[in-house]
Parts: C-alpha cells; sequence; structure tokens
C-alpha cells in the first residue's frame, strides 16, 4: 500500500508543479508530502514567488533552486537538512525565510546577500553562531533563534535598523551586545532561558519596546529604583526566575509598578487573574503587524507544530492487516486522486 500511496503523492506532486508552469501561478505548496527529493521539474516554475516545502523529509535542496528568481517567501521548516542550502543565498529577493527544526549548526557569510530579508526564523536548529554578515539584512523585521546554542550576538545585529520582534530564548547567552541600543524600532524581546547575569543596560535607551523577557535566566545583579523606573514605557519586563526576582526590594516594587513580573512572594496585586492569563492577554496587544509574523503556535513553543500522523508502513498482508491499512492509507490518497 506505501507504493501505491508513493505513486500518488508523486505523481500529484508532478501535477502541480506542471500546473504552476502552465498557469504561471505565483504560490505552490508542498508541504506534508513526506518528499525525500525534491522533483527536478520545480526549477522550471520560475514565476514562483511563495514556496511552501516544510514538514517533508528534504535531505538536501538542489542547486537549481536558486534559479527561481522570483522566490519571496520560502518556508523548509521541519526537514531533514544538515546545513543550510547555499542556493538560497542568490534568492536575493527573499522576504520570508523559515528553516526551523533542521539541523543547521552555522550560517553562511553569504546570507548577508538577502538584503530583502524582513523575516528569518532558525529555531531549534542547533544554531551556534550568527554571521556577522546578517547586519547586512538591513530591512529584517523579524529574526527568530530560539532553541539554539548560541553563546553571543554579532555587533553588527545593531544594523538592524527596522528590526521590530527578536527572540533569542534558550540560548547560553551571557549578554548581548552594546549596539542593541541601536534596534530603536525593537517591540517585542525574548532572551528567556539564557545566561544574563544583569539587566541590559541599553533597553533604557529604546523607548518602543514595550514586551521584554529576561526570566529564567542568571541575573542576581539588582537594578536601581531609578533605572526600573526608566523603563516605564513598558508593557512587561518579565524577570521570573532569577535570583533577584525574590529580592524584597524588586519584590515590593513589582506592586507599585504593574508591569514587572516577579515571583509572587508578597500580597496578591490588585489583579488576581493568574499570572500566564496577564501575559497572554497583555502579549495579544501586540500591534497585528508584529502579530502576522508569528509562527504556529503550540501552548509552550511557537515553533512546536510537528505534524504526528504518519502512514502505515507495515508489510503484514493478512486480510485484516490490509483492511487497517487502507483505512489510513484512503484519507492520505484522496489528496492526490482528485488530480486524476
Amino acid at each position: 500500500m506505501e507504493t501505491v500511496c508513493h505513486f500518488f503523492r508523486t505523481n500529484y506532486i508532478l501535477a502541480n508543479c506542471e500546473d504552476v508552469i502552465c498557469k504561471k501561478a505565483f504560490s505552490l505548496n508542498l508541504s506534508h508530502y513526506q518528499m525525500i527529493e525534491l522533483p527536478a521539474i520545480i526549477e522550471h516554475c520560475e514565476s514562483l514567488m511563495k514556496l511552501f516545502l516544510n514538514q517533508n523529509k528534504l535531505t538536501k535542496v538542489p542547486g537549481s533552486l536558486g534559479n527561481l528568481t522570483r522566490l519571496q517567501v520560502l518556508a523548509l521548516d521541519y526537514n531533514h537538512l544538515d546545513e543550510f542550502p547555499a542556493c538560497i543565498c542568490e534568492l536575493v529577493r527573499l522576504k520570508f525565510l523559515n528553516v526551523s527544526c533542521n539541523e543547521i549548526h552555522c550560517l553562511p557569510a553569504e546570507l548577508g546577500h538577502l538584503t530583502a530579508l524582513e523575516t528569518f526564523w532558525c529555531n531549534n536548529t542547533g544554531l551556534r553562531r550568527l554571521p556577522p554578515e546578517i547586519g547586512n539584512c538591513e530591512r529584517l523585521q523579524t529574526l527568530g533563534v530560539r532553541g539554539n546554542r548560541l553563546q553571543s550576538l554579532p555587533d553588527s545585529i545593531g544594523q538592524l535598523a527596522e528590526l521590530r520582534w527578536l527572540t533569542a530564548e534558550n540560548n547560553r547567552l551571557g549578554e548581548v551586545p552594546q549596539t542593541f541600543g541601536c534596534l530603536q524600532h525593537l517591540i517585542h524581546l525574548n532572551l528567556k532561558g539564557n545566561q544574563l547575569r544583569r539587566l541590559p543596560a541599553m533597553l533604557m535607551s529604546m523607548p518602543n519596546l514595550k514586551f521584554v523577557f529576561l526570566n529564567v535566566n542568571r541575573i542576581d545583579q539588582m537594578p536601581s529604583e531609578a533605572e526600573l523606573e526608566m523603563l516605564h514605557f513598558l508593557r512587561m519586563l518579565n524577570l521570573t526566575q532569577n535570583p533577584i526576582s525574590i529580592q524584597p526590594e524588586l519584590q515590593q516594587l513589582a506592586q507599585t509598578q504593574s508591569h514587572i513580573y516577579v515571583e509572587r512572594l508578597l500580597e496578591e496585586p490588585s489583579d488576581s487573574r493568574p499570572m500566564m492569563q496577564r501575559l497572554q492577554q497583555e502579549h495579544a496587544e501586540l500591534e497585528p503587524e508584529a502579530n502576522a509574523n508569528l509562527e504556529p503556535e503550540s501552548s509552550s513553543d511557537w515553533a512546536n507544530s510537528a505534524r504526528t500522523s504518519q502512514l502505515d508502513s507495515s508489510d503484514e498482508s493478512t486480510l485484516e492487516n490490509t483492511i487497517e491499512d487502507l483505512s489510513v492509507m484512503l484519507p492520505e490518497m484522496s489528496r492526490f486522486i482528485t488530480t486524476f
């Protein structure tokens, strides 16, 4: 049955590619097709502006993908890539790129060629460093590098003057570069789950910031009350699960400044909703443009949207197993049969 399903799946994919070529279509969605390689015909889909290849089993991307010079959106998340495809750096019109949830440990310097890039997700890839050339992507508005092995961020990140949304949670960052203060359009900053020891002083010179997550770090250097008051423009400063969060001074200050979140060791604030509910409500008030860049969201991590249903590849040949196999296969095959 797997052979039959593979036949229909392959022909359905080819039919979609041929349809794009015939109609000069702008968009092609080949996600969730268990592809281990891209069909050669895809290099002839030159009209494409959006290509979705996420949630497959791709181990490499052919260099011919670089021929799709009109591409503006490319989704490659949840595949089996073990390196960043070099041909992507030829797609100089690219605005949205997602390579999350692969095994991409480094990014090439040529990433800086993507000067039109506005959104870049590289979450949960084992990434060890961001190349300094990322500073050339000066139109970047959204950058996601959560769940990696980053120990530092390049100074050139300060060149991303249009950046509005930066999430680098669950890395190994011990500090942020001084050039952070140049990110004057930044609204959302998530540095949760790193190794920061102090509150970054440059935050006070970034008046457009609304949401700052510094929880689950190692911050043990208590900022002064004056410094915290200078962050009055924030809607949320999350300092929970840091050594300073249980300090009496910060506990008292959190009672009078509602935007500061720490563990509740004193009496409950007037807003008695659970902390998580309040955070979600306030986070939902982000500007629509920022929310539009969110990845698929689950209860704990925007990047956790991996497909869980898999085709049954059993080789058993009894009638009972055949009937069971059909019940699994038919819903999947129905996606492809309508083409013929």
